[in-house]
Order: C-alpha cells, then sequence, then structure tokens
C-alpha cells in the first residue's frame, strides 16, 4: 500500500520523498526511539534496581532537546541541500570527501552496532511472546522477524514511519493509562505505592539502586548519559532529513517532548508496580508480560500485547532499513563505481534486507544478552561514533575529513573497549567514547587540510531515474 505514494527512487524508498509532516515525524521517531526496551529491559531494570532507573528521564529530556532543538532545524535544511539520502551520505557530502571514506567508514559502524541493536528488540519480541501467548522463545522471535522484515521490505520508508505513528499511538496510550490504573486504582494511590516498595526493600527507593560511593555516581551519570547519546541514533536523525518543512520540526517537538516524559516515566512505574504484583520473576525482563497476563481481561491484554509488540517491530523496522541502506546504497554506490537504475538499487536493498534480519535473528537465538545491555551497547556506540561529530559540522565549519574519521573510529573502538574493563560498573560506555570522540575530531581536525566541497547533481549518486517494480 505504502509503495504507492511514493515516487520510484532512491530517495522514495528512503526518505519518502522527505514529505512527511509534525505527528509522523515526531511519533515516528518516538517510536523508533523507544523500543522493546521500554516495555521489556527498562522495566525490567526497574524492577531489579528501582526508581534510580528514574535518572534516565532529565537524561533523556536533554536528549530530546539536543535533538529537537539543535539537531533537527539544521539537519533538515542542510540535508535537503545536499540531496543527502542518510546520515553517512550527509557527513561524506558535507565534508566534500570524494574519497567515499567518511560515508563508508560511518555505514560500516551503523551496520555493526545496528545487528546488536536488532538482535535485543527480536530477543524482546520472543521474551514477550513467551510469556504472555506460551509459544516458545525461538519460534515467536522468527515469527516476528519475519513479519516485520515483510512489511519493510516492499513499503520501504513510508511503510515504516507510518507503522510508527500506528503503533507509537498504542504505545503511548498503554504507558499513560495502564500504569495509573494500576496504582490508582489497584494500589491505593502514589502514596501508597511507594510505602509498599519501602516496606519490599528501601533500596527500591533510593537514588543509587543501592550502590554507594564511586559506584552510585557511576549509575546517576550512566543513566544521565543514557539520553544524551539521541543525537547520534542514525535511525532517529533520519526523520528530520525526511520531514516536510520547518513548520513540521516546530510543531513536531511539542510532541516529542511530551512523548519522552510519558515514555520514560511510564516504563519505569511498570516495573515498580510489578515488583509488587509478581514479586517472583527469575528473568526480570519478564516482568511487564506477567503482570499483564495476572492483572488483567484477556481482552485488554491482548490490547497491552499490541503495545509491546508495537514498540518493538518500530524500532526493528526503522533499524533494519537505516542499516540496508548503510550497505546496500551507501557503500555500495562509495566502492562500486557504476551506475545503477532505481529498480537495480531498490533490488538490492530488498535482497540485503532479508541478509541483515537473518543475522541479527541469527544473533538473537543465541540470547547470550539481556535486552537492556544489547541496547544499552549499541546505543553508546552509535551516539559516541556520530553524536559529537553531528553537532560540530551542524555548527561549525572547522571539521575535516580526517578528523570526521578519527572522531567515529575513536567513538567507536572506545565504546568497545570500555565495556570490556571494570570501569565498566563505574561509568557508562557512551561518557569515554564521547569524550574521545570529541578529541579526535578536535585535535585531528586542526591539523589536517579542508577538503573543497563537492557539487550536488542529479548524476553525483550514480543513480539512473527509472520506474520501480
Amino acid at each position: 500500500m505504502a509503495e504507492r505514494f511514493i515516487t520510484k527512487s532512491e530517495e522514495g524508498y528512503y526518505l519518502g520523498d522527505r514529505n512527511f509532516g509534525p505527528v509522523a515525524t515526531a511519533i515516528s521517531a518516538g517510536a523508533t526511539d523507544t523500543s522493546g526496551w521500554i516495555f521489556i529491559g527498562a522495566a525490567g531494570y526497574a524492577y531489579a534496581a528501582g526508581i534510580s532507573t528514574m535518572w534516565m528521564l532529565p537524561g533523556f529530556v536533554a536528549g530530546y532537546f539536543i535533538n529537537w532543538f539543535i539537531v533537527a532545524p539544521k539537519l533538515r535544511e542542510s540535508g535537503k541541500d545536499t540531496n543527502a539520502l542518510s546520515l553517512a551520505d550527509f557527513f561524506g557530502k558535507k565534508l566534500g570527501d570524494k574519497t567515499n571514506l567518511i560515508k563508508i567508514t560511518a555505514s560500516i559502524i551503523i551496520a555493526i552496532f545496528f545487528i546488536a541493536y536488532m538482535a535485543s528488540q527480536l530477543t524482546a519480541a520472543g521474551k514477550a511472546l513467551d510469556s504472555i501467548l506460551s509459544i516458545q522463545f525461538n519460534t515467536g522471535l522468527v515469527l516476528s522477524a519475519a513479519f516485520v522484515i515483510g512489511y519493510a521490505i516492499f513499503g520501504g520508508y513510508r511503510s515504516v514511519v507510518w507503522t510508527d505513528v500506528t503503533q507509537g499511538i498504542i504505545m503511548l496510550a498503554v504507558l499513560i493509562i495502564f500504569p495509573l490504573y494500576m496504582i490508582l486504582g489497584q494500589l491505593g494511590g502514589f502514596g501508597e505505592f511507594f510505602k509498599t516498595l519501602q516496606s519490599i526493600d528501601p533500596i527500591l527507593l533510593s537514588t543509587g539502586g543501592g550502590s554507594t560511593g564511586a559506584a552510585a555516581f557511576g549509575v546517576i551519570v550512566g543513566l544521565v548519559g543514557f539520553g544524551l547519546g539521541e543525537p547520534g541514533q542514525p535511525h532517529i536523525v533520519q526523520r528530520f532529513l525526511s520531514a516536510k518543512d520547518e513548520a513540521s520540526v516546530k510543531s513536531g517537538t511539542i510532541i516529542a517532548m511530551f512523548w519522552v516524559i510519558v515514555v520514560m516515566t511510564g516504563s519505569n512505574l511498570l516495573g515498580l508496580i510489578g515488583r509488587i504484583l509478581v514479586p517472583s520473576i527469575n528473568d526480570p525482563e519478564y516482568v511487564f508480560p506477567n503482570l499483564t497476563l495476572d492483572t488483567m481481561h484477556p481482552i485488554l491484554a491482548g490490547i497491552v500485547l499490541g503495545a509491546i509488540f508495537a514498540a518493538i517491530q518500530s524500532t526493528f523496522s526503522s533499524q533494519l532499513m537505516v542499516a540496508t541502506q548503510a550497505l546496500a546504497s551507501d557503500i555500495l554506490k562509495s566502492v562500486v563505481k557504476k551506475d545503477f537504475t532505481n529498480k537495480q538499487l531498490v533490488k538490492i536493498s530488498r535482497w540485503t534486507m532479508i541478509g541483515l534480519g537473518l543475522v541479527a535473528t541469527g544473533i538473537a537465538l543465541m540470547n547470550i544478552e539481556a535486552v537492556f545491555t544489547l541496547v544499552l551497547y549499541a546505543w553508546a556506540g552509535l551516539g559516541a561514533s556520530f553524536g559529537p561529530l553531528l553537532i560540530m559540522m551542524l555548527y561549525s565549519n572547522f571539521v575535516t575529513k580526517w578528523g570526521a574519521f578519527a572522531g567515529m573510529v575513536s567513538g567507536a573502538v572506545i565504546t568497545i573497549i570500555w565495556k570490556e574493563t571494570p570501569y565498566a560498573a563505574y561509568l557508562y560506555e557512551l561518557i569515554p567514547g564521547t569524550i574521545a570522540a570529541i578529541l579526535a575530531i578536535v585535535i585531528v581536525s586542526k591539523l589536517t587540510p579542508h577538503q573543497p566541497k563537492i557539487e550536488q547533481s542529479p548524476e553525483s549518486n550514480h543513480i539512473k531515474e527509472q520506474e520501480v517494480t
């Protein structure tokens, strides 16, 4: 259906012809951002650690503020001026990189971290189906992957965005109504709710989650810093490239800020409610599905299940689209020096999408990490690699090609290394990764010359117009 409303071009397939208004831009960005980890990972973390998880809220409010007030207006305008189809494409064109080093490097980093991110979404889907419908974990995971890959392949970016909008509205309704109903209607109000948590375990109301000293500082900084990774997430900033006009971004900002407050508060309350009503769970990430089954009528439970899958599908499909674009468009056109028709590019993209989906599914089937852990890792890698670079390039002219390259690589490598050190327990890897990226960009840019900008032309993308069938 969505395929009928896009032009038969690569811009139509990957950006929906840059024609999305404020509601579609804001809600699809929010639904893509707050994925299955909200219902599965964040709720499970709140169940185990308590109210300290609410430190994520000020971090995400700050991250949304940076994204919507600082990044979005400039990126929409600059992305249109350079005819950029992706974040990697924007970096390369803005820097005048004729060697395509920047585009290829950015695309490789996107593919690496997105595979882990996509695996986390499928893991969340498997856990939800296992708990609520008693569908075996692996079976549910594979079915979820097949469903999302199917609609993303044929509808392209437009189908992903409008599916996100529908799913986002369901998520928003559940995260407002369910916590309020449970606390006010079943648990005696907020005062009684917090008294009960205190009686179960005082640590649940501890600001440091029971940690003290350096460990508590690390917990708080890590949770606040989580939200500050917003500007470096390619699947989110892609929405700014596809926004119709400046008014869409301005109006979308109000919706986005309301969104983040509701979903972050609601998801954490879900975990705390579960700690009272379903106190014995082996895996905390099963808390919300179990809570739903134990407290709700089957019809309402079905609606809530729909919200969980809405969260999972919206992010998985968006990440799948961006990762596909990184490999099938950005890297392909940079490495293979030949002209492709739009028909050929879209066909290549669809096969790449299937391949990426299979890889992510394979990793998820291993079930080697919790959903929240996988999300934290992928989020940190992307945020450190791209966030500082994007903001510097939008608001200054001093960044060089080699400075950008050093910044992206430093952010990614330090994130990966830091996670494997004992210090990761005290400081979230996004923080040292971001610091390393900033230092690398500034120092290397000061030591290397600027590249002349590339003049944009219809031929610069190595595409010949031809209808997609």
